[in-house]
């Protein structure tokens, strides 16, 4: 599904007084969605690094380290005219490969005894509604282009995005999203109720990949498990991870009926993550009226996530380091360590196991 590559976790700080994270570099990142870059800047951290993303004129995305050289101003605060980004401060103004086109006080140009002014610039793509950056790792150039969203713009298909700020670091996030015994405790009566059943799960793996399929998975005893799949019914269940932190859910009972959450994890530092879920669905040509109930239950799904994260984050800040028990009830999540310590699973036979939720 993915063309992106394994690399090492790899400590990571900058001296804005936001803490070291440790993160994986050498992959794209959503840094926004389309829309939220109009008339002004945009100021996002990735990866612990202050960045400014911003639209010229002509319709280019450009992302630069968000200080100007000058006097260290940041760039998000300035405004963008027809030749660039101009800082507040004195209107040093920058392309979007980061050279200074301008500095309206100098008489003879903007060239210094150094040459001429930069500030760092970063590899963007927009595509599909959303701008992905690239953060170099061992490798300036990026191995391929950013994953795409599947079935994004097809007319029989429902689809969206929703934007939350975690407070936890990426890998909880990643794995909340693919973990189903907490949807029994966590989203008791909207997702899955207490009543547990015993399910067969399947782990295929791959380089940069690990894929849970749950063989015998029967309806959810809630509202939503009645639209998602029809009494008598067989309801296929994948959860799949890929580097670096991109989780798809895929709800599938035939082809006109299936369900895909797809969220991609972008760090901003050590205990915050901004997350960009695509919800796409097709439903038997009644996907816009199913819509209207869909969407406020994914919202409300969503928070619940958002905040019982916020508790964990919490609780380990409170009582020191992440000691983290791996237990065979957790689907991939050991897997998930494996694959962001650099380690590819590549040519591992496929297993299964019983997990009750």
């Amino acid at each position: 599904m993915s063309r992106l590559s394994a690399t090492s976790l790899k400590p990571s700080a900058h001296k804005g007084g936001h803490r070291a994270v440790t993160t994986m570099r050498g992959h794209w990142y959503i840094a926004c969605r389309s829309g939220q870059l109009q008339r002004r800047p945009l100021a996002r951290i990735v990866l612990g690094e202050p960045l400014v993303l911003f639209r010229m004129k002509d319709g280019r995305v450009g992302a630069l380290a968000d200080r100007c050289v000058h006097r260290n101003m940041a760039l998000s605060r300035g405004t963008i005219s027809a030749d660039g980004l101009a800082c507040a401060y004195h209107g040093w103004t920058y392309d979007s490969s980061g050279a200074c086109i301008k500095v309206p006080a100098a008489c003879n140009g903007c060239t210094t005894n150094g040459g001429q002014p930069r500030v760092r610039s970063y590899l963007v793509c927009e595509k599909q509604g959303v701008v992905w950056i690239y953060l170099p790792g061992d490798s300036e150039i990026p191995e391929g282009e950013p994953l795409d969203f599947p079935f994004h713009g097809h007319a029989r298909w429902q689809y969206w995005f929703m934007e939350r700020v975690f407070e936890g670091d990426a890998f909880n996030c990643a794995e909340n999203f693919l973990d189903c015994p907490h949807t029994n405790h966590v989203h008791q009566g909207l997702f899955r109720t207490d009543k547990t059943r015993e399910n067969q799960v399947e782990i295929t793996s791959g380089r940069d990949w690990v894929q849970a399929e749950f063989l015998n998975e029967q309806r959810m005893d809630t509202l939503l498990g009645r639209i998602l799949c029809p009494k008598g019914a067989r309801m296929r269940h994948t959860d799949r991870f890929t580097l670096p932190y991109t989780t798809r859910v895929d709800y599938r009972v035939h082809e006109g009926r299936h369900f895909i959450v797809m969220s991609q994890c972008t760090p901003i530092d050590e205990y915050h993550t901004r997350v960009f879920t695509y919800m796409a669905f097709c439903f038997d040509g009644w996907a816009p009226l199913i819509r209207l109930l869909y969407r406020p239950f994914a919202h409300r799904v969503l928070d619940q996530d958002v905040d019982i994260i916020r508790q964990q984050t919490e609780d380990i800040r409170r009582y020191g380091p992440q000691r983290f028990m791996f237990h065979t009830s957790d689907a991939i999540a050991r897997e998930m360590r494996s694959l962001l310590s650099g380690q590819s699973l590549q040519g591992q036979s496929p297993r299964t196991k019983d997990i009750r939720f």
